[in-house]
């Protein structure tokens, strides 16, 4: 006989899913106390890129030299840089395991991005014109073709092997997000100050340099004393990356070129690099760009929201959204002019629009890689974010040429105190309209990203069924090893749905 007080056996097993449902849900979740010292790397080179925006001011200011050709070298720089992060993808891809992991060594080349940082910010003044160049072309080079690129691709791969689920990766993005624009206030707060400081003078310039890159290494390097790799966390080929791999998944993968694309767009308007010229020469005091970077304490409160948020909505409709947001931010500046606070509304506006690319994207590069295993293809991690860091070079090597054409037809002099009406509305016109077209472009492409992304879940579950089928095959003989018949068994089995199949294609097409 049943006691009134004894929930009925139905009653028991629903309490006892929800507790499932509910550590299922725990396990996906990554602490903030791990994630402080993860974001570390992020903090760094976030410093790093902070400080590389005031390059072309530095040129054209403090060296006196032609925007039009420091624009030109940029160019050509770039071009460098692209070629230089797909190779770097394919060293991080063919790399060896070491006792310290396939991924993790390359944390290490911060050291070197860092050096190189301090080196092209100091060209000693007394130099001529073409030695300046040549030593702000090279050092430029050595950090941006060589040294950024396989710190920035090695990424995706290191993410993969320290966290195993999909889940951790959303988690770990709104985390690192949170953490960074945290830390980020003190670098856009305190790095104008220094550079308003430093004026004209290259021996103050090399100074501050030196003095932000020591502390930003050592900051760098926390992650990889911090975290070790796990063999369990993603799958692990023996055989090494061939060539024809990469061509394969280039050719089968057209998602990899929808991010690429968006890549590139966003780099165009991400990095325009005239914000201090804005400070400079219209509100007339460069130091106070640090002034309005304290309004992205209005950020923090959504980045707190930012893990809900994206497991709520898509990755790729909530980059779709802050782009459109962060266009308006940029024609904010077209009436701005000297107002404070107006500047600072289209501050907050236009740094959303870059939040969710940069802290996101890893999780769209890993997503591009878990379609080409399901394809039946290499994962390719780092040579998928290597493509995405190509992408971005390109696009700063558009906005790059853009800044020094624009400045220079307007009529720009570094060497004067004061502009020209051509030269200031140049000026506003790559702080303000030029951007906000290639930030609601970014956003078209986003919502049409979202074609795959919305199956991703479907298509994670059925690469770990292979994998399990797979697994399985090497203990039980006679066991299907891979395919569709396969993955049909462990999905009947689980009772999970397979994917839907579409008309067009065979099983493995979307």
């Amino acid at each position: 006989m049943v006691s009134v007080n004894e929930a009925p056996p139905g009653e028991e097993t629903v309490k006892q899913d929800r507790a499932l449902a509910k550590a299922g849900k725990r396990t996906d979740r990554v602490s903030i106390w791990r994630m402080i010292p993860w974001s570390t790397h992020a903090f760094s080179m976030n410093a790093l890129i902070v400080l590389i925006g005031y390059f072309t001011i530095y040129a054209t200011d403090t060296l006196r030299l032609n925007p039009a050709l420091v624009g030109g070298l940029l160019v050509a720089a770039k071009i460098i840089d692209a070629i230089g992060a797909l190779f770097a993808g394919y060293v991080i891809d063919r790399a060896p395991e070491t006792k310290l992991g396939k991924a993790r060594p390359f944390d290490l080349v911060i050291i070197l991005c860092w050096a190189a940082t301090a080196c092209m910010f100091s060209v000693p003044g007394g130099l001529g014109d073409v030695a300046k160049y040549a030593w702000i072309f090279t050092s430029y080079v050595l950090l941006t073709a060589l040294f950024m690129p396989l710190y920035n691709a090695n990424n995706p791969l290191y993410t993969a092997r320290v966290f195993p689920k999909r889940a951790h990766y959303s988690d770990v993005a709104a985390k690192t997000g949170i953490v960074t624009v945290l830390a980020a206030i003190v670098i856009t707060v305190g790095m104008p100050i220094a550079i308003g400081a430093a004026g004209k003078d290259p021996a103050a310039w090399s100074f501050v340099a030196i003095c932000v890159a020591i502390p930003f290494t050592l900051i760098g390097l926390v992650r990889f004393w911090t975290f070790r790799e796990s063999s369990d966390a993603a799958e692990i080929h023996a055989e090494r990356v061939r060539l024809r791999d990469i061509l394969l998944v280039l050719r089968t993968n057209p998602y990899i070129w929808v991010l690429s694309s968006m890549s590139v767009v966003v780099g165009i308007y991400a990095t325009f690099t005239a914000g201090a010229y804005y400070f400079r020469y219209i509100v007339g005091d460069l130091a106070l760009q640090g002034v309005v970077s304290v309004s992205f304490v209005a950020l923090i409160p959504l980045m707190f929201f930012f893990p809900a948020l994206i497991r709520r909505f898509s990755v790729s409709r909530m980059i779709a959204v802050s782009s459109f947001i962060g266009a308006a931010g940029f024609l904010v500046m077209m009436v701005a002019g000297d107002n404070i606070p107006l500047i600072m509304v289209s501050s907050v506006l236009t740094a959303l629009a870059s939040l969710p690319v940069n802290f996101l994207s890893p999780i769209l590069v890993i997503d591009n890689a878990t379609y080409n295993e399901w394809k039946g293809h290499r994962r390719l991690e780092s040579v998928g974010g290597a493509l995405f860091s190509f992408s971005s070079t390109v696009g700063a090597a558009i906005a790059a040429g853009l800044t020094g054409v624009v400045l220079a037809t307007t009529g720009y002099d570094g060497g004067a105190d004061t502009q020209s009406p051509g030269a200031i509305g140049g000026i506003v016109a790559v702080n303000s309209w030029i951007p906000a077209i290639f930030a609601v472009v970014v956003g078209f492409i986003a919502l049409y990203y979202h074609r795959l992304e919305h199956r991703i879940k479907a298509i994670s579950a059925e690469v770990l069924a292979r994998r399990e089928i797979a697994a399985e095959a090497e203990i039980i003989p006679g066991a299907p090893h891979s395919g569709t018949e396969a993955v049909r068994i462990v999905r009947e089995e689980s009772g999970a749905p397979l994917l839907p199949r579409d008309p067009h294609h065979g099983d493995d097409e979307l």
